[in-house]
């Protein structure tokens, strides 16, 4: 009987898997979850910022209207325009200064009436006086302060004076004869009532 022989088969090499060189793939899909993991963080963080920033603006928004609501300057007061605000907007030369909101009123009493008026409802809101600037000009400024550190700018003046003033130097007037001969007292009381949570310093 004859015999067959078997020729040997030829084994393949296999490297173990241990032992596999890392190829470029590997190293792509890896900066690839690494890329998606750090954006994923950076927009979830944004996003978290925003909702930050524009929780505090809301509440400084509320807290700011609640201010003026509880000066209550009554049906008397005409608002001539208005701007509130609740984010925090410094200016760009001085970032430690920050713009106040702000309420305009025109007022049929003599500035006299109005400022002391005003002086009553704002203290009776909260805030306590803390010092006149520009005395003696016909627009001074009363400052008054709250235990939250918030506080209310008010200024007064004669709308026919300003107004007086305003045409005069439009139309090449004589503006210091107007200034010395004008009353300032005189009604009806332009009215700027600022309200600022941060500072004093506008």
């Amino acid at each position: 009987m004859a015999t067959t022989k078997k020729t040997p088969t030829s084994k393949k090499k296999l490297i173990p898997a241990k032992a596999r060189p890392v190829t470029w793939k590997f190293y792509v899909v890896s900066i690839g979850i690494f890329l998606v993991a750090v954006s994923s963080f950076v927009v979830i963080a944004l996003l978290a910022s925003h909702n930050i920033a524009a929780n505090q603006a809301s509440s400084r928004y509320d807290r700011i209207n609640a201010i003026y609501s509880s000066i209550n300057v009554g049906e008397s007061y005409r608002v001539e325009s208005k701007n509130i605000f609740g984010d925090k907007r410094s200016y760009e030369s001085e970032k430690g200064r920050t713009f106040s909101s702000v309420i305009t009123y025109l007022h049929a009493a003599t500035v006299s009436d109005t400022v002391s008026d005003l002086d009553a409802k704002i203290k009776a809101a909260g805030f306590t006086f803390v010092e006149q600037v520009y005395p003696g000009s016909a627009a001074p400024q009363y400052h008054y302060k709250s235990e939250k550190g918030e506080y209310v700018r008010l200024t007064v003046s004669s709308k026919p004076y300003d107004d007086a003033l305003q045409n005069a130097s439009l139309m090449n007037g004589d503006v210091a004869k107007l200034q010395s001969t004008l009353d300032k007292n005189a009604g009806p009381s332009n009215v700027i009532l600022k309200v600022n949570l941060d500072d004093n310093n506008e």
